[in-house]
């Protein structure tokens, strides 16, 4: 095992992905899917026990590797599929005998097209993906699909709708609920998520989205509005590879739909609950995450009338820890910076995600700066329970109630929110490490590639000519980087 696959594998993490497998030559010759990277990968490497002749022959030949982090497992399924249809490695399973394996099928032959798996790939005019040879993760990955696109499922149209429409997972054409333009608006949408066009997906959902808000169609806006944060929430992690430093996208889409009745009934319902004089119209939450202490983060989200003001957001470098993990100690900076001051805007509610001791340790702060009147509660995970200040026993807000799902929704967005930001950073620190390999390459130069280039992509397809042109380069230092590159195929 080489320098750089031990680097790699003390990077990886416990997240759902595609590794790639490369020989000396940069060859392709294997493809996996893992639900954690961290664990599938290093067991290539670090136990040869249990494994068969044929994995000990391809771990012989692997000089590198890369990984691709995505949302989900249903994510990971397709996109290992792509991959080996695309790069054929010598070492994946022969899918010669197609007929061994599943493929997820989009009926397009029918009027009202269905979405299923079958294992007879068929001239039948439907569009066929595949084949799969993870079935257990191809059965998730259909009833996943089923809830994000609500397509019919039954083999033939009823005389009426049936509970599939009753419970927003079917559109109900047998009862002309939704006409066959829509529909096929949502099969079109359902092709480009399979075959991986996330991006035009994303703008497609969106365009039509507006469309129907301008004309006043909250209820189809809605929809789309939920699917589009659907798709987003399986690629919000999607296609970042160890190297890769793309800037994550902050989407503004949920302030174009105005809040519905149902949405400004939960914020009226939280605040009964919580006991409080008056809705908590304005809410801010908080979360903290790092990586055992290390490049620790702060994020806030803002709601406003039950709905993500996006542009409230703030995301904050911790400095007190230090490389010491320390949640509660985070949680008094990030109150400091925020509330640190008298002459400030408060929200209607400040929600702290942690139990007793990181809201003890809000309140320390808030409290000490003078705002005595704006409430503060804390999120514990485990049971979804709400402590409040001064109360022994925590607020358990029932199952079915809008409250709960919309406290779960500002805790779930200020975590998203966080680590996006923890994993910025540290893919910012790995790049970094990348280049500290290249000969010539000090922290002088490696700041002047980094501020004109932004990524270690962009990096990867420069020419000589054009690095050796930035101010403080040279054309041996241009040449090292691109020979180092070139010379291990990292693309």
């Amino acid at each position: 095992m080489n320098e750089i696959i031990e680097e790699k594998l003390s990077l990886l993490a416990h997240v759902p992905g595609v590794y790639i497998m490369k020989d000396k030559d940069g060859t392709i010759i294997y493809v996996g899917k893992a639900i954690s990277l961290k664990n599938r990968v290093t067991q290539y490497f670090r136990s040869h026990k249990n494994h068969s002749v044929k994995v000990k022959a391809m771990v012989a030949r692997i000089v590198d590797f890369d990984v691709i982090i995505v949302g989900s497992e249903i994510e990971a399924l397709i996109l290992e599929c792509n991959l080996i249809k695309k790069y054929r490695p010598k070492y994946n399973i022969s899918l010669k005998d197609d007929k061994t394996y599943p493929y997820l099928k989009v009926s397009l032959n029918e009027d009202f097209p269905r979405l299923m798996i079958t294992r007879k790939k068929l001239p039948d005019g439907g569009k066929y993906y595949g084949p799969f040879t993870d079935v257990e993760a191809l059965h998730s990955s259909l009833d996943f699909l089923r809830k994000l696109f609500p397509l019919r499922t039954c083999r033939n149209l009823p005389d009426r709708p049936c509970l599939e429409y009753h419970i927003k997972r079917c559109l109900a054409p047998c009862a002309e609920k939704v006409s066959k333009e829509e529909y096929r608006s949502l099969i079109k949408d359902v092709c480009m998520f399979l075959d991986g066009k996330s991006k035009e997906l994303d703008k497609d959902l969106e365009k039509r989205m507006l469309k129907a808000a301008e004309v006043l169609d909250f209820e189809l806006a809605a929809r789309l509005r939920d699917q589009l944060n659907a798709v987003r929430k399986v690629r919000e992690n999607v296609r970042v590879s160890m190297q890769d430093v793309k800037r994550e996208m902050e989407y503004q889409l949920a302030e174009l739909v105005p809040p519905d009745a149902k949405t400004i009934g939960a914020v009226n319902e939280l605040g009964k609950y919580l006991g409080l004089k008056n809705p908590p119209v304005l809410m801010e939450c908080f979360d903290i995450s790092h990586n055992q202490g290390q490049e620790t983060v702060a994020s806030m989200v803002v709601f406003e009338n039950g709905m993500p003001k996006k542009s409230a957001y703030r995301r904050f470098k911790i400095k007190s820890t230090e490389g010491k993990p320390d949640d509660f100690l985070s949680m008094r900076e990030v109150t400091t910076r925020r509330y640190g001051k008298k002459d400030i805007d408060l929200p209607d509610l400040i929600v702290i995600d942690g139990g007793k001791g990181q809201l003890s340790s809000a309140l320390e702060i808030i409290r000490g700066a003078g705002h005595i009147d704006v409430p503060v509660v804390g999120l514990a995970k485990r049971e979804e329970e709400i402590f409040c200040e001064g109360e022994s026993e925590p607020v358990i807000l029932p199952r079915d109630s809008q409250a709960l799902y919309l406290i779960q929704r500002i805790r779930d967005e200020a975590h998203r929110f966080a680590i996006t930001f923890h994993r910025s950073l540290r893919r910012k620190r790995n790049m970094v490490s990348i280049l500290d390999n290249i000969e010539g390459i000090g922290p002088k130069r490696r700041n002047i590639l980094l501020e004109h280039y932004s990524s270690i992509d962009k990096i990867k397809v420069a020419e000589v000519e054009e690095m050796a042109s930035l101010k403080g380069m040279s054309r041996n230092s241009a040449e090292s980087v691109y020979n180092f590159f070139h010379a291990k195929d990292m693309m």
